[in-house]
């Protein structure tokens, strides 16, 4: 089973472009399938002979009575991951000329909770990056850098990796444009806020260099890219600040960004483009929290409302 695990993990890379982080996910869910085989079969499964419905349901069984350390069970998401991975590398023995659709109808479907995304409010948001802007010190490397990423975060709607990977190349500082290459290595090119370049100025005037082409947007340690983890820390401790049942994860600003271009009546197919959403579904959880605005504009518009 090894030579078909790599085999489909290259497909996935190359081909379908799949992320990093979806890659290696898919590679420890196929290595745990292989271990449980082994476990049953007393041997290495073999492709695609070992491969029953039976084995695949026995799978599905046991993953979903796994227990984490604590003794509390796996998350829905989790056991919808795992089997998303096999069902995908059925998916991949089928383009190969094996027969799985009998195979892949054995794995139950998962519902898995939809939380709405978290929000913070446009007001005490806006308050916060002006006291922030107004507060930081000249020269204070660390509180421009925050400050730079909340203001990319919130008014370009990026992901965290997507800035902490930016280069000066990338950027247009004259059309204050950026092309930002996103999951599944797709591009985009999205708007930068005059606030955000302001920002972004400022924090470079405190490093008293000059960036070149393949400078990162901003700085960590030895003049390499900061690290999105050190960026979740700076902007967590900036957007504490809001209060005690704020969101205060990084994440939240693009969240942010989305929902109040919603707000604003931006077309729904143009916030999937500056998000960098595959799918328009995707980019359409953000109107379940714009809805009273929906339906106040289908209340004033549509003749039968």
């Amino acid at each position: 089973m090894e030579r078909w695990t790599a085999e489909f993990l290259g497909y996935m890379a190359v081909q379908r472009r799949a992320a990093t982080a979806t890659v290696r996910a898919y590679r420890d869910e196929l290595r745990r399938f292989a271990a449980f085989a082994e476990s049953r079969l007393r041997r290495a499964a073999r492709i695609p002979g070992d491969l029953t419905p039976e084995l695949l349901s026995a799978f599905a069984a046991a993953r979903s009575l796994e227990k984490l350390p604590g003794g509390r069970a796996i998350s829905a998401r989790t056991l919808g991951r795992s089997l998303a991975a096999l069902r995908s590398f059925l998916r991949y023995l089928e383009r190969r000329g094996h027969s799985t659709g009998a195979l892949r109808g054995v794995l139950p479907r998962v519902s898995t909770p939809q939380p709405l995304p978290s929000c913070i409010s446009e007001n005490p948001l806006n308050e916060l990056l002006n006291r922030a802007a107004a507060a930081a010190p000249e020269g204070d490397v660390r509180s421009l850098r925050a400050l730079a990423a909340a203001e990319w975060l919130y008014g370009s709607g990026l992901r965290l990796g997507e800035l902490a990977g930016l280069t000066w190349s990338r950027f247009d500082p004259k059309r204050r444009l950026v092309r930002v290459l996103g999951k599944g290595s797709r591009e985009r090119v999205v708007p930068v806020g005059a606030r955000a370049v302001d920002a972004l100025a400022r924090y470079w005037a405190g490093l008293t260099i000059a960036p070149r082409p393949e400078s990162p947007i901003l700085m960590g340690r030895g003049g390499a890219g900061v690290s999105p983890r050190t960026l979740e820390r700076d902007i967590r401790g900036l957007l504490l600040s809001l209060g005690p049942n704020a969101a205060t994860h990084p994440h939240a600003l693009r969240h942010s960004f989305a929902t109040h271009l919603l707000d604003r009546g931006a077309d729904l197919r143009a916030v999937q483009e500056l998000l960098g959403h595959q799918n328009l579904g995707t980019t359409q959880i953000y109107t379940h929290v714009t809805r009273r605005r929906l339906k106040a504009a289908y209340a004033r518009a549509h003749p039968r409302a």
